[in-house]
């Protein structure tokens, strides 16, 4: 049994089915519901000379802003629906550990810390070069995740 769901958004729909599938396993478990999102920074950190056409701490910032408003606008869906979440946007103390992990770090040592019993989470289903170049967040969640973890497919 659930009591603890963790569940890791971004902006895609195949995140927006995670979260549905989140908010049913604990509106039917009656668990408690934390929702993340990763500010993934290191494609900004990893590009040499990005520093001399853009601020790279503006960009930052609004990718935080926008995490944030997604966090919220997830809050409310779930509070629609019946369950209170709450939310938390992971991000490095340090910027440059954040450059350092995959995203699906962050999420695995966001449960842990939460003490999540599982990890709900949206599969892209990418290939070639989109996995290569984009990665695979639930292919290293699969790999990683210390809990069960419940994977939805996009369509």
């Amino acid at each position: 049994m659930y009591k603890r769901i963790l569940v890791a958004i971004d902006d895609s729909a195949t995140s927006s089915a995670a979260l549905d599938e989140a908010i049913t396993l604990a509106k039917a478990m009656g668990g408690a519901l934390r929702i993340v999102h990763v500010a993934d920074e290191a494609p900004i950190r990893s590009t040499v000379g990005l520093e001399a056409l853009l601020d790279v701490a503006q960009v930052e910032e609004a990718m935080r802003k926008a995490g944030i408003a997604l966090l919220d606008a997830a809050a409310r869906k779930a509070a629609d629906a019946g369950v209170q979440a709450d939310t938390a946007l992971l991000e490095g103390e340090e910027k440059i550990e954040l450059a350092h992990k995959r995203v699906a770090e962050w999420i695995v040592e966001g449960a842990t810390a939460w003490q999540a019993d599982v990890i709900v989470a949206g599969t892209h289903g990418r290939r070639g070069f989109a996995r290569l170049f984009v990665g695979n967040v639930a292919e290293d969640l699969v790999r990683l995740a210390t809990t069960s973890l419940v994977l939805v497919r996009g369509q």
